[in-house]
């Protein structure tokens, strides 16, 4: 269900409500009024338990989506495009538009929810440009531009971050507030739902400012770094490690906390090792990244894949797979009767096919939809590729599409493939360009699907 869109000069964002946001609902209705209500507020009705924690369940939802609404109002404000807030299984997430970065980079409808890690900028603007919103001359200090993973500029991203904490902060201590001072009697059952629902908002709001990577309180400390050195890299390198640092505290105070409290001190454990989860991916990003730095697909991607027509059975598709040389990568692109592209087959999954079938069976049955594909520009930067072939592994490789040159039909042409192994001999061979060897995800003995 969608509510109607007012457009990018609007008031209010497009509001999308999923699915799974019942299942929310349910669980916090149950948990408070199931729960803890006739605990808290003994002989009262069933209905009564029901009612208070539905209440209790759309009062925090009304207070999520109104930090979002407030963080929509500061993001409008940096010259952002607000798409949507969508109401989920996770409760409210803002949906921003990927603003287009120095050299034109964005691909039309590229879109950023908020919070959730985006896929970074390229390292060097094309045309030379600065990116939005850094100084100059510390960005050349530093060694030249760079790379901001989380999408936006910094100084945005920190004032949408810091618009969210003051509304649920605000919005739960006035509940806290209300639910102390409120009289007992007939309003003992609505003040306890008030003080449940602004103590869990405070507890939002405390977790949100710990300043780990894609937390609030990271991006907010990652602008201020910035602010004062003008190095992207270094704000994130400071965020990682605070993150760290915060992780391991976290989880040995939620020990202490299980030995002289309660079992409680296991929700501090399970909240310090997210962030000492997220603060060491993020480091092993930024290490990546930069052995990366200066690299682009067509310095490493292999040659176009041969090609197989969708109706062709997959008993000729094999003898064409088993034919000499056809292909080091064990992937093949699939083509319909228009000459389209649909998407690739693995000689794997050809072979996989049991042998009564392979001569009625089709290339399309096993076929990897172009959807479920990674792509990517020859000119485009590693870097920023890589995070597309880990976000979409199906096909085990990034399909290379030149747009400036199509086909006789107007269609991007393959012209390559970039997989793990080439990902990973461009990291080992970073010294060569002056740049350190680091360990990564892709740092593995190599693999490709067809073998």
């Amino acid at each position: 269900m969608t509510t109607h869109d007012t457009g990018r000069g609007g008031r209010l964002p497009r509001i999308t409500v999923r699915p799974g946001l019942a299942v929310s609902v349910a669980v916090v209705t149950a948990l408070l009024g199931w729960l803890t209500l006739p605990v808290t507020v003994p002989n009262r009705t069933g209905s009564s338990y029901f009612s208070a924690g539905l209440l209790g369940a759309l009062l925090l939802l009304a207070i999520l989506v109104a930090a979002d609404l407030l963080r929509s109002v500061a993001a409008r404000r940096a010259g952002l495009d607000v798409h949507a807030i969508v109401l989920g299984a996770f409760g409210s997430r803002l949906v921003l538009g990927r603003p287009t970065a120095p050299g034109g980079w964005q691909r039309p409808g590229d879109e950023i929810v908020w919070g959730v890690p985006a896929e970074p900028y390229p390292a060097e603007p094309t045309n030379g440009a600065q990116w939005p919103g850094t100084p100059t001359e510390p960005r050349e200090a530093a060694g030249g531009s760079q790379p901001w993973s989380g999408g936006l500029d910094p100084r945005a991203d920190a004032a949408i971050a810091r618009a969210g904490l003051l509304t649920t902060g605000l919005l739960g201590a006035v509940l806290v507030t209300l639910g102390a001072l409120a009289p007992g009697g007939t309003l003992a059952l609505a003040a306890q739902v008030a003080l449940w629902v602004g103590t869990f908002t405070l507890l939002i709001t405390l977790v949100d400012l710990l300043p780990s990577p894609r937390t609030p309180g990271g991006r907010i400390l990652a602008a201020s770094v910035l602010r004062r050195t003008g190095d992207p890299r270094r704000a994130e390198a400071v965020v990682a490690r605070t993150g760290v640092v915060i992780g391991w505290a976290m989880i040995a105070a939620g020990v202490a906390a299980c030995f002289l409290v309660g079992l409680i001190g296991l929700w501090a454990v399970l909240l310090g090792w997210m962030a000492l989860g997220t603060s060491r991916l993020a480091q092993a990003r930024q290490r990546a990244g930069s052995a990366l730095e200066g690299v682009f697909v067509r310095d490493v991607m292999l040659p176009p894949p041969p090609r197989l027509p969708s109706w062709q059975t997959v008993d000729e598709a094999l003898r064409s797979v088993a034919a000499p040389g056809s292909t080091v990568s064990g992937v093949f692109t699939v083509h319909d009767f228009d000459e389209s592209l649909a998407g690739v087959a693995l000689a794997r999954a050809l072979a996989a096919v049991p042998l009564d079938d392979r001569g009625l069976a089709r290339v399309s049955r096993v076929t990897i939809p172009l959807s479920a594909v990674p792509t990517a520009r020859p000119d485009e930067p590693l870097t920023i590729v890589a995070p597309r072939l880990a976000s979409r592994p199906a096909a085990g490789y990034v399909l290379v599409l030149d747009e400036e040159r199509p086909d006789e039909r107007g269609r991007p042409r393959v012209v390559g493939l970039v997989g793990p192994a080439e990902i990973r001999r461009a990291i080992e061979t970073s010294p060569l360009r002056g740049r350190a060897v680091i360990p990564s995800s892709f740092s593995r003995p190599n693999h490709h699907p067809g073998r």
